[in-house]
């Protein structure tokens, strides 16, 4: 099952096309934010130029997920079960290399991005990182955990609306918009939203300056990991019941 979804997501050009994105997006925007980060920090403010140079992931999520949803719902699922009847091997198979696939590029981004955005901050003479620092080594390998959850949030938004756009839609929602609006909903609710929103205590793997406010980063992507566990096991029990 391994091998045969391994030729499938090679022989596909919209989940390559997908990498490639998450790729150039990471190292871009990472760039990018942490240019203009660097720009507008007075000295002040607490200043973590790690997670600075890693905040591409943010908006490489979508092409992570989107990756996800791609290798489940871009195939013939009859002529796929008639193959391969065991289909929770089947989508343990695809959870595998979703996950290894989004692993390895993201953290190969990842290293990019804060290569790219170290020397940005250093060329506006504003304090910066290197691998050697504490938790520098650490926000690199995490932002490819970050991503690999997303894609497997991906794949499980696939496998339970069996709809493409439906899936990329509430993976988006889900992932980027409810964090991002959470300063416009009432104080309490958004005091959860940004501290225990699943991507957003996720993402706390990137950070390397402790916030009292926050979680530390490891018990922040474990808030991740189990709501994507979460779902996994909902789409695991969904497509073994459901017809095709």
């Amino acid at each position: 099952m391994i091998r045969s979804e391994w030729i499938k997501m090679r022989s596909l050009r919209s989940p390559v096309w997908c990498l490639i994105t998450l790729l150039g997006v990471t190292v871009l925007f990472g760039w990018m934010i942490a240019t203009a980060q660097a720009r507008q920090w007075d000295g002040a403010q607490p200043w973590d130029p790690v997670r600075a140079g890693l905040t591409g992931v943010i908006v490489a999520q979508i092409a992570a997920a989107v990756f996800g949803v791609l290798a489940f719902t871009t195939e013939s699922l009859r002529v796929t079960v008639a193959a391969a009847p065991r289909r929770a091997r089947m989508l343990a198979a695809k959870a595998l290399l979703v996950a290894g696939f989004v692993l390895v590029t993201g953290v190969v981004a990842a290293l990019f991005a804060f290569l790219a955005g170290q020397a940005a901050i250093a060329g506006q003479g504003v304090p910066h990182a290197s691998l050697g620092d504490p938790g520098a080594l650490r926000a690199v390998a995490g932002a490819g955990l970050y991503l690999s959850a997303a894609g497997l949030l991906g794949l499980a938004a696939g496998v339970l609306t069996r709809s493409t756009a439906a899936a990329v839609t509430s993976v988006i929602v889900g992932g980027l918009l409810v964090p991002v609006f959470a300063n416009a909903m009432p104080e309490v609710l958004a005091r959860f939203v940004i501290g225990y929103w699943p991507t957003a205590a996720g993402l706390r793997i990137l950070a390397t300056t402790r916030d009292p406010a926050m979680l530390d980063p490891w018990p922040g992507f474990a808030v991740l990991a189990a709501a994507t566990g979460a779902l996994l096991v909902a789409a695991f029990v969904t497509f073994r019941r459901r017809d095709i």
